[in-house]
């Protein structure tokens, strides 16, 4: 009689060792995802910063006191910046998906320059 196939040991040892392979592998996968979304959402910072002092030395007489704030939709509407929804309105945040629009930035004026940051 001509034995052709795998034993059911061998079967089990195959299926191991992917169950093995497979949790090594897929956190590796899911953390490449979240670095990527990250360095993305830090880009998007940076632009907004940048858009933010451009804005600031434009309009540099409306820069009161310690905090002048604006928002990220203000700077779409007022042209500095461009959103990146599919009607270029909405900038979204690729860490949650949701729209930054409302997210403030705090202008000031130091020593001669304009400072931006990111208001909490």
């Amino acid at each position: 009689m001509n034995k052709k196939g795998f034993t059911l040991t061998e079967l089990i040892a195959v299926i191991v060792l992917l169950g093995i392979l497979a949790t090594l592998v897929i956190p590796n996968l899911i953390d490449l995802g979240d670095g990527a979304k990250k360095k993305l959402y830090d880009a998007k910072i940076e632009k907004v910063l940048s858009a933010s002092y451009k804005y600031g030395k434009e309009n540099i007489d409306s820069i009161s006191g310690e905090c002048t704030e604006v928002s990220i939709g203000e700077l779409i509407s007022s042209g500095y910046l461009e959103g990146d929804d599919k009607i270029r309105e909405n900038l979204i945040n690729p860490l949650t998906n949701e729209s930054m629009n409302n997210t403030i930035i705090c202008l000031s004026y130091k020593d001669g320059d304009i400072v931006t940051n990111l208001k909490n």
